[in-house]
C-alpha cells in the first residue's frame, strides 16, 4: 500500500488519515506493508473507503481541498489527525495542526477533535482533567527542560519518598525517554540530556515491579478490547512497538468500567484507548489516554480487527452523518460539532 493509498471503488464515505511522512526507511516500510494495509481491510470489511493523506500534498483554494488533485468532500471524508510531538516530528506538527483547522472552518469533521488531541497529548494535563478518576492517579512534577533548566529547583519538588523515580516526556508515544533513576544525581542527569530536546518531563514516583500495562479499547463508550502489555526482559516499557508481549483479558473490573464510562460521559469521544499501569498486588494506576491509539496487538486476529477498527471506523462514519443531519448544511463550519473536548465535572 502507499501512502496515498484508497479502497477499490467509490464508497460513501472515507476514512482519511493527516499523517505526516517524515519516518525513517524502516519505519515507512513496516506502516506502508504492516500497518496501513490491516486498516485498509477493516475499512473496506465495513463498507468505507480509507487512504493515508501526506498533509504536504493537500492544497487548500476556493473553498476547495485538493489531495494529489482529487477533491476532498466534507460530505465523505473523515478526517483523522492526532498530534505527534515526538522530536523527529516537530517540523511537522503547526503545519498539520493549521491544516486540520483549515480542513474544519472549511466544513470537514476531525475524528478527533483538536481541543481534545492537545488535551491528551500532555499526560499531566490527562491527569488533571481526570482528577476524580476512579483508577487512581500517579502524582507527578511536571518539568519543561531547556535552557533555563538549572535555574528551576525542581529537586525541592520531588519528596525523597518518591525514589527511586520514573521519568517520562509528557507528550512522547511508544514508550520513548521513559528512564528509571535511582537517586538525585540520575535524576539532574536525565533532564540535563533531555534539556536538549526542551521536552516537558514528568517526574513520578516508582511504582515497584510492574506486572503490566492494561490497554482499554472502548467505541462509543463501549469497551471493544481489553489485553495487557508485558514488557520484554528488563524492559521498563511494555509496549509492543519496543518488544512487549500481549495477553488478551475478558474481565473487567469495576473500577476501569467506571473510568471508560466517565471518559465517554465527560468527552464524549468516538474512540479511546485507556492505558493503565498494574502492580504486582494488583494496583491499578492511570498512566494515558489515546484517541488514535493503535492496536497492533490485534492484527493477528481479523474478527478483533473488525470489532475494534471497523468498529471505530463505523462509529467515525456514523457521527459525520449525524453532524451533517443536525447541520443541514453541506459547507457548514464544525465549530459546533460534539465532541468538543467538554469537561463536566
Amino acid at each position: 500500500m502507499t501512502a496515498s493509498a484508497a479502497t477499490r471503488g467509490n464508497p460513501a464515505q472515507r476514512i482519511l488519515y493527516v499523517f505526516p511522512d517524515r519516518g525513517s526507511r524502516a519505519a515507512g516500510e513496516w506502516e506502508r506493508n504492516e500497518f496501513w494495509p490491516v486498516y485498509l481491510r477493516a475499512a473496506d470489511d465495513v463498507g468505507l473507503g480509507f487512504g493515508v493523506a501526506n498533509p504536504e500534498h493537500i492544497v487548500l483554494t476556493g473553498g476547495k481541498a485538493l489531495w494529489n488533485g482529487e477533491e476532498l468532500r466534507p460530505e465523505r471524508d473523515v478526517i483523522v489527525y492526532d498530534i505527534r510531538s515526538e522530536p523527529a516530528l516537530d517540523v511537522d506538527l503547526w503545519t498539520s495542526l493549521t491544516l486540520v483547522c483549515s480542513l474544519r472552518e472549511m466544513g470537514f469533521w476531525p475524528a478527533i477533535p483538536l481541543s481534545a488531541a492537545l488535551l491528551f497529548n500532555d499526560k499531566f494535563a490527562t491527569a488533571e482533567a481526570l482528577a476524580d478518576s476512579p483508577v487512581p492517579l500517579i502524582p507527578s512534577v511536571r518539568i519543561t527542560t531547556g535552557r533555563d533548566l538549572a535555574r528551576v529547583d525542581y529537586q525541592a519538588l520531588v519528596p525523597d519518598a518518591w525514589f527511586p523515580v520514573f521519568v517520562k516526556p509528557a507528550s512522547w508515544g511508544r514508550g520513548l525517554g521513559c528512564v528509571r533513576c535511582p537517586d538525585r544525581a540520575t535524576l539532574d542527569a536525565v533532564l540535563g540530556l533531555a534539556s536538549g530536546s526542551g521536552a516537558a518531563m514528568l517526574v513520578q514516583p516508582s511504582l515497584g515491579d510492574r506486572v503490566a500495562d492494561l490497554r482499554v479499547v472502548a467505541v462509543e463508550g463501549e469497551i471493544v478490547a481489553l489485553y495487557d502489555r508485558v514488557g520484554g526482559g528488563d524492559s521498563h516499557v511494555a509496549n509492543v512497538s519496543r518488544g512487549g508481549s500481549v495477553r488478551v483479558r475478558t474481565a473487567v473490573e469495576p473500577g476501569v468500567r467506571e473510568l471508560v464510562e466517565l471518559v465517554h460521559r465527560r468527552f464524549d469521544l468516538p474512540y479511546v484507548c485507556v492505558d493503565l499501569l498494574r502492580t504486582p498486588s494488583g494496583e491499578l494506576w492511570l498512566s494515558e489516554l489515546e484517541l488514535d491509539g493503535a492496536v497492533s496487538a490485534l492484527f493477528d486476529s481479523p474478527q478483533a480487527v473488525r470489532r475494534v477498527v471497523g468498529g471505530r471506523f463505523l462509529a467515525y462514519a456514523a457521527r459525520l452523518r449525524a453532524h451533517r443531519r443536525r447541520t443541514g448544511e453541506p459547507g457548514a463550519s464544525l465549530r459546533q460539532l460534539a465532541p468538543t473536548g467538554r469537561h463536566e465535572r
